[in-house]
């Protein structure tokens, strides 16, 4: 449970700060904590099982095993302060029963050794991760190294010429930037000697390198007593209370905690002004600006395993790459080879892979009849291939994505083909010594770009259903004729008609699709009419047999 008092905390720890150093500046990542800044008191007292005494023993007892047993059963209360990373030492004599384990304590809690990489119930630890979760990372700033007199110099960039093997370790991890201190209790019975089973954690303090104190469990303020009960035979319970003990801040530094705050975040919101900037970067009048970030997501159901992706954009006529500042761009990506797994009756290889371009559209075309036809948008070219141990790679696939015409989150999944040859020869070739028929012009995928018809016919070309891949589009469009949209109230149909993009080229696919599910729905009823005419007729057929 973190406390309530976080906030609170974040400002003492900060105000400390501020006094004893003369910055006036909040530094998070190389906050140190003084030990004047926070103090925590904690009550520990025992409820022993002695002070239930059954009504059949009340009734023959006197008043003497009365105060034997109010004796046994009253346990001295223990009050003790602690400050920030103080060290109590665990007492031998068990006159006091708190003690404390500081960050530079071997002691390492279970939960900071114990990491997971996902939510998944099932994973399991590799044996690195095992080895390395003992280590101890938690840190805050850099080392200091005393010299001659009161100077200190950081230990950065500092050799050591005998390193430990600890100090290995400990450079050889990225160093988790957090301190922790733990508030702990001997709860070992008196006829025995204390064993580490018999230690509780009473209350952990933990400072992140944001600044932020975490106090687990919450100050009890008022509310009833928390319960820690030992492990031993006897079961002996006790209960304890975490209050806040720190001192409260007077008028004048609650106001030059307020006034470090406000310089902060002015700081802070500078920052971010320098890096967004003022304005966004204008684009010529009638100028379509498209942006796509674009993710290749996974590729399925192929013939051969360790497969990779190489796919390019295609730029249609009036579509230019050339950046505003006049540099170019990629517009061709080779992705990392994968191996498959088996998810379900599929086979997968996920590649996660991104990629993003930059597009601009203007018609400058000066024939009224070139201006008024259908602009086509970019085309993504995708082509699988495989590469096995003998380095023999084989083309699975083809298949092309068309860039949405409006802005959006999409996520596409384009079938595959690849072409076969004429005979049984091409297929032996291809399972023994690799290599396959490929495609010479690779926009053959969708429309040659040497193809200037009316009517493209590509019979005779013999082609092989493979896998299918799976791809997320990121659209987003720039224009200064969205700017008038509010004034205007004008539709994106009509903001794409100004630019020369009709809006029936940005619904052609709706209407597709409704065209196919009323073709779906006229098949089926046309099933269900000829289902109730042959029940009809058999029905018939059996009343005349039995006239």
């Amino acid at each position: 449970m973190i406390s309530n008092n976080i906030f609170y905390l974040v400002k003492l720890i900060i105000r400390v700060r501020h006094d004893t150093t003369g910055i006036k500046r909040a530094s998070a990542l190389s906050l140190q904590i003084q030990a004047p800044c926070l103090y925590v008191m904690i009550k520990l007292s025992r409820i022993s099982s002695s002070n239930i005494v059954s009504s059949s023993e009340e009734k023959g007892s006197d008043v003497e095993l009365k105060q034997k047993a109010a004796e046994q059963s009253a346990d001295k209360l223990e009050e003790k302060i602690f400050s920030w990373q103080q060290k109590v030492e665990k007492d031998g004599e068990r006159q006091s029963r708190l003690f404390t384990y500081i960050d530079q304590d071997d002691f390492c809690h279970q939960d900071e050794a114990v990491f997971y990489m996902t939510n998944s119930p099932k994973e399991k630890q590799t044996v690195l991760a095992e080895k390395m979760a003992h280590l101890r990372r938690r840190k805050i700033g850099t080392d200091k190294k005393a010299t001659e007199g009161n100077a200190f110099i950081p230990k950065l960039n500092i050799i050591d010429q005998r390193p430990s093997d600890e100090l290995r370790d400990k450079n050889h991890v990225m160093s988790t930037p957090s301190q922790i201190m733990y508030i702990m209790a001997d709860l070992s019975p008196s006829d025995r000697a204390s064993t580490p089973a018999d230690e509780v954690i009473l209350c952990s303090v933990q400072l992140d390198a944001n600044g932020v104190v975490c106090i687990r469990p919450d100050f009890n303020r008022g509310r009833r007593p928390y319960i820690a009960e030992t492990a031993s035979l006897g079961r002996e319970v006790f209960e304890y209370t975490i209050e806040h003990a720190s001192k409260v801040m007077n008028r004048q530094e609650a106001d030059k905690e307020v006034k470090m705050y406000r310089e902060m975040y002015s700081r802070h919101k500078d920052f971010l002004q320098a890096c967004v900037g003022q304005e966004f970067e204008p684009i010529p009048p009638d100028v379509l600006r498209l942006m796509v970030y674009g993710e290749i997501e996974s590729a399925r159901n192929f013939e051969y395993d360790h497969l990779y992706l190489h796919f390019f954009v295609d730029l249609p006529k009036h579509w230019t790459a050339r950046r505003l500042d006049g540099r170019h761009q990629q517009l061709s990506w080779v992705t990392h080879t994968c191996a498959t797994k088996v998810e379900g009756r599929d086979e997968v290889a996920h590649y996660s892979f991104p990629f993003k371009f930059e597009l601009f559209y203007k018609n400058e075309s000066y024939d009224e009849e070139e201006r008024e036809m259908l602009p086509k948008f970019p085309l993504i070219m995708i082509e699988v291939l495989s590469l096995d141990s003998w380095n023999r790679f084989r083309t699975e696939g083809y298949t092309y994505l068309t860039v949405p015409a409006k802005p959006g989150v999409f996520k596409e999944r384009a079938h595959c083909w690849r072409p076969i040859g004429t005979s049984v020869i091409s297929e032996l070739r291809r399972f023994f010594i690799g290599g396959s028929p490929e495609l010479e012009d690779p926009t053959y995928t969708a429309i040659p770009s040497t193809f200037e018809g009316s009517n493209l016919s590509k019979f005779g070309f013999r082609t092989e259903t493979t896998g299918s891949v799976d791809v997320n589009l990121n659209v987003i469009m720039q224009s200064k004729a969205f700017m008038e949209k509010r004034a205007s109230k004008k539709s994106l149909g009509s903001l794409l008609d100004t630019l020369g993009i009709s809006a029936m080229q940005a619904n052609i696919s709706n209407v597709l699709e409704a065209f196919k599910k009323a073709r779906q729905r006229m098949m089926q009823a046309r099933e269900n009419a000829t289902k109730e005419l042959m029940k009809d007729s058999v029905h018939k057929d059996a009343l005349f047999s039995k006239s």
